[in-house]
């Protein structure tokens, strides 16, 4: 308050009292009765004779004011209450009466809901009432014309959307259209007030700091994303369904639609995460980006793979996610049914066998004619695995062996997967056979050179 004041001042006392008054009036007893100890001469109060701290007394003669704090401060209170004095003696009587009389927690409380009120008008919430963003909700608790749009009136100041907002709400293709469509202007400056009440919404819950360019920007990031991922999980695509979501919800209830779907895979990830460490890629990164604080996305899990993680912004994010949690689930469930600790695995210090090193390996000794286990291949296997190559290749009965023994070994385990993704594992995993051992025309291989499988070690 101090540099503040002390510029107030410089205006002279009309301005001071001008100002003054429009602060509330909590507010106002508040700042005074932190740095003063107040005596109503009126009812014969005063200070004790042997107080030292400097006294001054009103013009009014009605109180007397000690003057708490350094020499700065003491000297601008005096100056403030002087300035009161002489431009509405009414105003600094009642300033100080509330100042003498009110309980310190009360102003404080007061004060408090007032300024939080404010700011929340502008969008600017409190950090335990933005929370309410990430409190789950269904998609089926949501409906289109449930009329819980925010109620925001459009006026001839509308406030427009940062460029750095601006430029993520283009970003969400699906969000974008759907706002594009909507041709009433009043509708529309609605919407952008909406987003952007969001975006502050999503920086209070993060505990961001204002004027960070960057900080608003990841914000305004994770905000549309997810608010575009909530309007394709409630419109299931349908742009003309969206458009009218967008008039007929709120954005909030959008947003938690997009968080909750979100959270569906967390949760998956979470049970899996002690698993994943040896999953390898794509699958370990994104166990890693769903288990952050809010749920992410990993890029390597884009095609092309890219570095880093952002949010969920799409079905088809959803449905990249999903796939590869379900065929890490069947991975683990496998390479688990073949005797092997997962857990300890991945706690086993480097270099250690990633999880498919053991279903490489398991498929091999399949192909080779042997049982479906992951133990190490001896040279003996290596030789009957090579029979079933022509030109590089696993042949067409090698790969439909390989594909039988898996889908065989689920059966046993009564364990269900779906045909596209379990296809989609084994053929990855035969492929692999053929990149490590296609080229090899070596008579015994050497088990240093054989990536990717288990292979016996001769040791003297």
């Amino acid at each position: 308050m101090k540099p503040w004041l002390a510029s107030l001042m410089e205006t002279g006392f009309e301005k001071v009292t001008e100002v003054w008054a429009e602060l509330d009036a909590e507010f106002r007893a508040l700042v005074l009765q932190k740095q003063t100890v107040i005596w109503d001469t009126t009812q014969n109060e005063g200070p004790e004779d042997d107080n030292d701290e400097p006294i001054m007394t009103t013009p009014d003669g009605f109180f007397m004011l000690q003057l708490n704090g350094d020499d700065d401060t003491s000297r601008m209170i005096q100056h403030l209450v002087e300035d009161l004095y002489r431009g509405d003696a009414d105003l600094a009587r009642h300033t100080i009466m509330a100042a003498r009389s009110e309980p310190e927690a009360d102003l404080q409380e007061q004060s408090y809901r007032w300024r939080s009120g404010r700011l929340a008008d502008l969008g600017y919430v409190d950090f335990y009432e933005a929370l309410e963003l990430f409190r789950p909700l269904l998609p089926e608790q949501v409906a289109i014309g449930e009329d819980s749009q925010e109620k925001i009136v459009g006026s001839d100041d509308v406030t427009r959307l940062p460029v750095v907002v601006a430029e993520e709400v283009l970003g969400r293709s699906f969000l974008a259209r759907a706002i594009a469509a909507i041709s009433e202007t009043t509708e529309a400056e609605r919407l952008e007030t909406a987003v952007m009440v969001l975006v502050n919404k999503v920086l209070a819950a993060g505990r961001a700091k204002p004027g960070q360019t960057e900080v608003v920007r990841r914000g305004a990031l994770y905000a549309t994303a997810t608010l575009s991922l909530g309007l394709e999980t409630i419109a299931r695509g349908d742009l003309a369904k969206a458009t009218q979501a967008l008039q007929s919800v709120a954005l909030t209830r959008l947003f938690r639609v997009g968080y909750t779907v979100t959270l569906r895979l967390a949760k998956l990830a979470t049970a899996l995460a002690p698993r994943s460490l040896t999953a390898g890629s794509p699958a370990k990164e994104l166990v890693a980006a769903l288990c952050s604080p809010r749920p992410l996305f990993a890029n390597a899990a884009d095609v092309p793979p890219m570095p880093g993680m952002r949010p969920f912004e799409a079905q088809s994010d959803l449905r990249r996610a999903g796939e590869l949690l379900t065929g890490l689930t069947i991975r683990i469930a496998l390479v688990e049914g073949f005797g092997v600790d997962v857990l300890a695995m991945g706690q086993a210090p480097e270099p250690r066998p990633e999880l498919d090193d053991h279903l490489r390996t398991a498929v091999a000794r399949a192909i080779a004619g042997g049982e479906l286990t992951s133990s190490a291949l001896s040279q003996a296997d290596l030789g009957r695995l090579r029979a079933c190559f022509t030109e590089a290749r696993l042949t067409p009965a090698a790969r439909q062996l390989g594909h039988s023994a898996i889908a065989t070994r689920l059966g046993a385990a009564q364990l269900a997967a779906s045909g596209v993704i379990l296809a989609k594992l084994v053929d990855g995993w035969l492929d692999d056979l053929e990149r490590i051992l296609g080229a090899v025309r070596d008579t015994e291989i050497d088990p240093r050179f054989v990536e990717g499988l288990l292979v016996q070690v001769q040791r003297s």
